[in-house]
């Protein structure tokens, strides 16, 4: 499925395999990577002769179909005969969502994925691949105006709105990549909006539609009249304005030279010098060696080298889990030992091979998060190389803070970035779905990808970026210089500046929900404090354990939680205790393999099986939490025997302590974390036990919904918006309020904007997420009452799926 979560997804079904790749590639220059397409053309090997397949096509719809559904558009008859067949060998859930539509191939897929990309709903990109000939037919004189110009709704109608007329300056006219410019900017805004072709006498149309817009037939020197109603009218307004009135440099005006479109990675503008990160790895010599056991151990002293660099630079961060698994797979490290063993080779060598064969296989995988990990094969290989030959990490030049070209972006690189130094950064290959890409929304540095085609080699003196609209600029103008720095102003203005939050959001009717934060470090932790948390929701502990050798000592334990609790002192401070275990690999432990590592030994069932490091890092915590509010969190809880146990351990820490007059924190608030079904339905029973309930989204999407997170043909299910999953945490906050507990959610779902207000209606009054989160969810939740919430809630819990509950929400804030 599309890294753009929540995008109606294309499937392109042709009896020519070449004919649906240049499709696709011809409606990607309009929207870049933001849209899952797929190609299901051509039967035999590879695609190789004419015909279809209804099981390559049914592959294909379970690829990008995800909760917003999917579009399949077919070239003739047997197409769609195959078409339909698939959808017969699809889940019934998913073929549901999967809309077949009778819309040329071609002009379709062009109009639906720029629909798509603007956040369009299935039956409005469903609609736009069928009225894609109408605007070709209208100037042709073939048939009259088309109906997608005169459907269009007014903007707004019945509110105040905002008007102006402009000049189009683009030599073409309004033709497709500056219309496609134009959707997805105006997709940025909480607006109704709609433009008129006033010369001409056509519209107005909405600008959310290609056709539409198409049917304008605005050329060069046309009056355009823009309109606006709703919360950011005015800003849409001139916004766009600066867009029609752009003029494309001459002999380009087709494909702008200074501005054109990317995939949009992280929020935010940018402009400033253009620099290239300095990456200087050691040249591998393909030499052998006379000792292969003596260069086993070598690698392997290598690979704990590796692990504790690429743990100093992600520290803190739940992508050094990935990589630390990497450094284990056996794919790599027993490949790499075999190499050495049979057939010689030096250890940088054999691990390059290794590193080599399985980026291979993630780069051919159809699934772009999947296949987006490629990077991170490639990070840890790096890093082993380093260990091994020598050299740096990659640098920036000295110099002023400016925007960062890169090709494929890798974690470590991406968090050992400095944002006061970085202003942005364009990656010519990577993608949204990338881990460098996740660390960069953490960050806020503002990134675009897929830049390939707008940033050459050569790259140039400035650049600017609109990280979420995907729109660069290499060497802008002055006009387009102005418009860039327009909008980082308009930026700043809409943020909260420091010390304007105080940790509670009021709704409407006067009601309260605290903001705090997910912190995995210090730079965490300060950063969530300067950002106006309430305090900290969830601090992982896995930080003190992942990317080691040996087992931290509980003095090292406490020290670096007494760093992290003094960026906090006077807040409430949430520290979970250690989450490994299954797939959170930690070598020193010697765990054993696990078919099924979600479902195994990991969280409270590993810290119980060993009582010894359970102990110790309970004393460390409450070492470090004297004179601070600190409480303990218990992950994967699934029964009242574990809470018992875990309480039990946490009396002997604190009877060990003072026997040694050693002092510390005491007593302590104990609570579960509700990732399990069976916690949430045995809420009212565990409440006995815990002093208060935190609500784990991710995992308990994962268990609810018998859908393993990442698994390729699963991201439907992977949406806590999910009725199920709500119903769930109804049960908690339900069980939680009886008993007086505090119910709060700390997974991904509680700083998603569109299921925060979900949770809100439910009754959380506690959300606890990343802080670059707070202002969307801000937005998200202004001007509501919890009144409005509740009753949107309830429809959500009434529906099938998570797609519809999302429904429920933006139908609910929808303008007019």
């Amino acid at each position: 499925m599309s890294g753009a979560a929540g995008r109606v997804g294309l499937v392109l079904v042709s009896h020519s395999r070449a004919l649906a790749e240049a499709t696709e590639a011809l409606a990607r220059q309009m929207t870049g990577e933001s849209v899952a397409i797929a190609c299901a053309a051509g039967a035999g090997d590879g695609g190789a002769e004419l015909g279809t397949d209804a099981t390559a096509i049914a592959a294909a719809i379970e690829r990008v179909c995800g909760p917003a559904g999917a579009v399949v558009l077919m070239d003739l008859g047997s197409a769609i005969l195959s078409a339909e067949t698939a959808l017969e060998l699809v889940d019934p859930e998913l073929g549901a969502r999967a809309r077949l539509t009778g819309g040329p191939i071609v002009e379709g897929a062009v109009a639906a994925a720029v629909r798509a990309a603007a956040g369009g709903t299935l039956d409005e990109v469903a609609a736009e691949a069928r009225r894609a000939l109408e605007p070709k037919a209208a100037q042709l004189g073939e048939r009259d105006r088309p109906a997608a110009a005169a459907a269009a709704p007014a903007a707004g109608a019945g509110a105040a709105a905002v008007a102006v007329d402009v000049a189009i300056a683009d030599p073409s006219g309004l033709h497709a990549r500056p219309a496609a410019q134009l959707i997805a900017r105006a997709a940025t805004f909480d607006a109704a909006i709609t433009l008129e072709n006033v010369t001409a006498g056509r519209g107005p149309v909405a600008t959310s539609s290609l056709i539409a817009l198409a049917s304008l037939g605005a050329r060069r020197g046309d009056v355009l009249r823009l309109r606006a109603t709703g919360r950011q009218a005015a800003e849409a307004v001139a916004a766009l304005a600066a867009l029609v009135q752009r003029e494309a440099p001459a002999g380009a005006a087709a494909a702008p030279a200074t501005s054109g479109l990317a995939t949009p990675v992280a929020p935010g503008v940018a402009l400033g010098p253009l620099v290239r990160l300095v990456r200087v790895l050691p040249d591998i010599p393909e030499t052998t060696v006379d000792d292969p056991a003596a260069e086993a151990v070598r690698l392997r002293r290598a690979l704990e080298i590796a692990a504790q660099d690429l743990g100093n630079a992600l520290r803190g961060s739940d992508i050094l889990e990935a990589h630390q698994a990497l450094l284990c797979d056996p794919a790599l490290v027993d490949e790499a030992l075999s190499r050495i063993d049979r057939e010689r080779c030096n250890a940088a060598w054999a691990f390059r091979l290794a590193i080599e064969a399985a980026a291979a296989i993630y780069r051919q995988l159809d699934d772009p998060y999947l296949r987006a990990r490629e990077a991170d094969v490639h990070d840890v290989g790096d890093a082993v190389v380093r260990a091994l030959l020598g050299g740096a990490a990659a640098t920036l030049p000295e110099g002023p803070p400016a925007v960062v070209v890169v090709d494929d972006l890798t974690p470590s690189e991406a968090a050992r970035l400095d944002a006061a130094r970085v202003l942005g950064v364009i990656d010519r290959r990577g993608g949204p779905t990338s881990h460098a890409a996740i660390l960069l929304r953490a960050a806020g540095i503002p990134a675009v990808a897929g830049a390939a085609a707008l940033v050459p080699d050569a790259g140039g003196a400035r650049a600017g970026l609109d990280g979420a609209t995907g729109e660069v600029w290499l060497d802008p103008d002055p006009e387009a210089a102005a418009e860039i720095e327009r909008r980082r102003a308009a930026l700043r203005a809409s943020r909260r500046p420091p010390g304007a939050r105080d940790g509670r959001l009021r709704l409407a009717c006067g009601r309260e929900v605290e903001l705090w934060a997910n912190v995995a470090g210090p730079a965490d932790a300060r950063a969530a404090r300067e950002a106006g948390a309430l305090g900290v929701g969830l601090l992982r502990t896995e930080m003190l354990f992942l990317g080691r050798v040996e087992e931290p000592g509980e003095a090292e334990q406490a020290e670096l939680l007494a760093e992290i609790f003094a960026a906090f002192a006077g807040a409430p401070i949430v520290v979970r205790t250690l989450d490994a275990g299954g797939d959170k690999a930690l070598p020193y432990l010697e765990l054993d393999a696990e078919a099924n590592p979600s479902l195994g030994v990991r969280g409270v069932r590993l810290s119980l099986a060993r009582p010894a490091m359970l102990e110790a890092q309970l004393r460390a915590i409450l070492i470090a939490g004297r004179g601070h509010d600190v409480r303990v969190l218990i992950p994967m809880v699934s029964t009242a025997a574990e809470v018992v146990a875990v309480r039990a351990a946490l009396e002997r820490a604190h009877e060990a302590l003072a026997a040694v007059g050693l002092p510390h924190l005491w007593p302590v608030a104990t609570g579960i974390m509700v990732e399990v079904p069976s916690a949430a339905l045995m809420a009212e029973r565990l409440a006995r036990q815990a002093d208060f309930f935190s609500i784990g989204t991710n995992d308990l999407t994962q268990h609810t919904l018998a859908a393993e997170r990442g698994h390729p043909r699963l991201h439907a299910l992977s949406d806590p918006a999910h009725p199920a999953v709500l119903r769930l945490v109804r049960a908690v906050v339900e069980a939680g309020h009886a008993a007086g507990r505090p119910v709060s959610v700390c997974g991904e779902a509680a700083g998603d904007p569109g299921v925060a207000p979900l949770l809100v209606g439910l009754g959380i009054t506690r959300l606890s997420m990343c802080a670059s989160a707070f202002d969307a969810v801000e937005d998200a939740l202004a001007g509501a009452s919890f009144a409005e919430l509740a009753a949107v809630a309830e429809e959500a819990l009434a529906v099938d799926d998570a797609a519809a509950a999302r429904a429920a929400r933006a139908a609910a804030r929808r303008p007019g």
